[in-house]
């Protein structure tokens, strides 16, 4: 194994939490070849220096106190970190944040008349506000001020 490819990890990790994904795409793009990066990705993860999992928790927690619902925050770890999704199911359980509550606290923070009859199209902002930070609508519907119909969309 490279002491250079470890070292290179080492002081990655040192910094903050990172994917097995995002530190294999580091490594290849610093030119590594693929035989050391693995070799120490391998290393890393025996002696419990890299974990996917502590990555996706530890994720999941900024992000959703930055106020990013469920579905953002999953297909992010997905998509952009590389973390399986049998890892971000683990991560969510344990960690078991309370998204109709989160949902709670963006809706009064962005919107603090959200409780008052709301036009249609005020209506339509909020919902998509919501809905592209990653909440489910069973998560806020039910906070807003009146019943939504299709028909006001």
């Amino acid at each position: 194994m490279s002491s250079v490819a470890l070292n290179y990890i080492v002081s990655l990790l040192t910094r903050r939490e990172y994917s097995e994904f995002e530190l294999r795409n580091k490594m290849q793009e610093k030119g590594f070849p693929e035989e050391q990066i693995e070799n120490a990705l391998v290393y890393c993860q025996q002696k419990n220096w890299q974990n996917d999992k502590r990555f996706a928790e530890t994720y999941i927690q900024a992000r959703s106190q930055r106020g990013y619902g469920i579905n953002r925050i999953r297909q992010e770890l997905r998509q952009l970190k590389g973390v399986s999704n049998e890892v971000i199911d683990e991560a969510l359980w344990e960690i078991g944040i309370d998204w109709q509550s989160l949902a709670l606290t963006v809706l009064r923070k962005k919107f603090p008349n959200y409780t008052e009859k709301q036009s249609p199209k005020m209506k339509q902002k909020i919902w998509h506000y919501m809905l592209s930070h990653g909440f489910y609508s069973e998560d806020f519907a039910d906070f807003l001020g009146s019943t939504t119909s299709e028909e006001d969309f």
